[in-house]
């Protein structure tokens, strides 16, 4: 599989880029007029996966197995994990950008991973806001939706900068890097930038040791991702509540409208859970236990570049006004018909089964 890597990933940049700018024409000329303000915000993710999937497309990691030494030299970038470290290394000789540059495009790559999550927080809360019918909203709306983009913009600055700190180059890390990755590359350390982390290492009497400025990176990453998805479970939850209670209150399009774009937000955010987060998660955690290979590293980088791709299909299935407007597109009868709506039907369904589950529960 190694060996159609890259080509994969550029494949999905490009199916990234037509999904996310045909997504955005779609928001501003054919959503409905009660969508309001919250069309901003959609167009918002849109741009931010847009940018995401273009730095990862200047950057398609380079595919390499050490034991069986496969390496695809035309790409400069890899995430390279084994034992205990886990590293994002450029190829200053692959690119025209200098090292200093590399070095900042790989943190901003960090950056926009941690970053994702925020940006369905503020989603949920200001559907949350639009369904509880505040006040406020209804003077305030515009204000609101940038006080909502200026906090995803934030969170991302914080994280930046704990990144910027803890994910730097250091001299253990050079050690370990230049010995298992450089050397076998047939490179030197002034040929590779590199961020990342490094669970444990070597003193000079041969003991290990923890590497805490790297633990306690992980840690501070950790509890933003965490406030992240607190944020989107509770109010995630409570948009569900809320919209099963104004069925009776509202007229069958409202309602119609408004479980649309929840189950649309729904699963925009299972995708990145799914492709990003879980996976990197598993891969921190075996680096933890010093298990960890470059076959993790391998999926974590295609997991992460299918992110872009697949995140604005929901919008495609779910959406009504959406769904019509590309069941029109050229080539649409290719699926059939009723494809859109019976793929529509069925994300609906599952997505309202486990949410009236959920409901039982708590």
């Amino acid at each position: 599989m190694f060996q159609f890597h890259s080509t994969i990933e550029r494949i999905a940049v490009i199916f990234a880029l037509v999904g996310n700018v045909s997504l955005i024409l779609l928001i501003l000329k054919k959503s409905v007029s009660k969508l309001g303000n919250y069309k901003y915000l959609m167009v918002y993710i849109s741009v931010f996966e847009l940018a995401f999937a273009v730095l990862h497309g200047l950057t398609v990691p380079v595919s390499v197995e050490i034991f069986l030494f496969i390496y695809e030299t035309f790409s400069f970038k890899v995430i390279f994990t084994t034992d205990c470290m886990n590293f994002l290394v450029t190829r200053v000789d692959k690119t025209w950008f200098p090292k200093p540059i590399l070095q900042v495009l790989n943190v901003l790559f960090c950056d926009m991973f941690g970053m994702s999550m925020s940006l369905f927080a503020t989603h949920f809360i200001y559907r949350y806001m639009v369904l509880s019918r505040k006040k406020f909203l209804r003077k305030y709306d515009g204000r609101t939706i940038c006080v909502m983009i200026l906090f995803s913009i934030l969170f991302g600055i914080v994280w930046g900068v704990f990144a910027w700190d803890t994910m730097q180059p250091f001299p253990e890390a050079d050690r370990m890097l230049s010995e298992k990755f450089a050397t076998q590359m047939n490179l030197t350390l002034d040929q590779i930038a590199y961020v990342g982390i490094l669970f444990y290492y070597k003193d000079k009497l041969g003991n290990e040791q923890v590497h805490w400025p790297s633990v306690v990176g992980i840690g501070i990453q950790s509890f933003f991702i965490g406030i992240s998805f607190f944020l989107i479970f509770y109010f995630g939850f409570k948009c569900y509540q809320q919209t099963r209670r104004l069925v009776s209150s509202q007229s069958n399009s409202s309602n119609n409208l408004q479980s649309q774009l929840f189950y649309a937000l729904v699963f925009q955010t299972l995708i990145p859970i799914c492709l990003m987060h879980v996976p990197a998660s598993i891969v921190y955690g075996v680096a933890a236990l010093n298990k960890s290979n470059d076959f993790f590293g391998q999926f974590l980088s295609l997991f992460i570049c299918l992110y872009p791709a697949l995140d604005p299909l929901p919008n495609f299935f779910i959406i009504k006004s959406y769904r019509k407007a590309v069941r029109g597109a050229p080539g649409a009868e290719l699926f059939g018909p009723d494809f859109l709506g019976f793929l529509a039907s069925r994300l609906l369904g599952f997505s309202a089964g486990f949410f009236r589950l959920l409901g039982r529960t708590f």
